[in-house]
């Protein structure tokens, strides 16, 4: 079909310098090995504490998030948005919600 990639992008080759990110030229203040037991079992003691939904004010099932960073039960946030699109803790628009997924050892 094609002879070459350069046929495929109209004979310029593809340029890749000059190519910047957000954190490019920043230092990292720290560097944590994610992978080591106990920085494991830290993350994992920090986070004992269920989430509470503050919409039925119970542990959180099927938990969401939404984009201004608030967490619920899926159903409850569902119901709670309604056709109005407003995120129900801070009254933001939101368009949609991500599902989350926990660790649990």
């Amino acid at each position: 079909m094609f002879h070459s990639l350069r046929s495929l992008v109209g004979g310029k080759p593809i340029k890749r310098e000059g190519t910047r990110r957000a954190a490019d030229g920043i230092e990292p203040e720290a560097i944590v090995d994610l992978t080591e037991d106990p920085v494991i079992k830290q993350l994992v003691d920090r986070n004992k504490d269920p989430i509470i939904c503050p919409v039925c004010l119970d542990v959180v099932k099927e938990p969401v998030g939404t984009k201004c960073g608030h967490v619920f039960c899926k159903e409850c946030l569902t119901r709670a948005m309604g056709p109005s699109k407003l995120c129900p803790k801070c009254r933001k628009s939101e368009t949609s919600f991500v599902r989350l997924y926990t660790y649990l050892p």
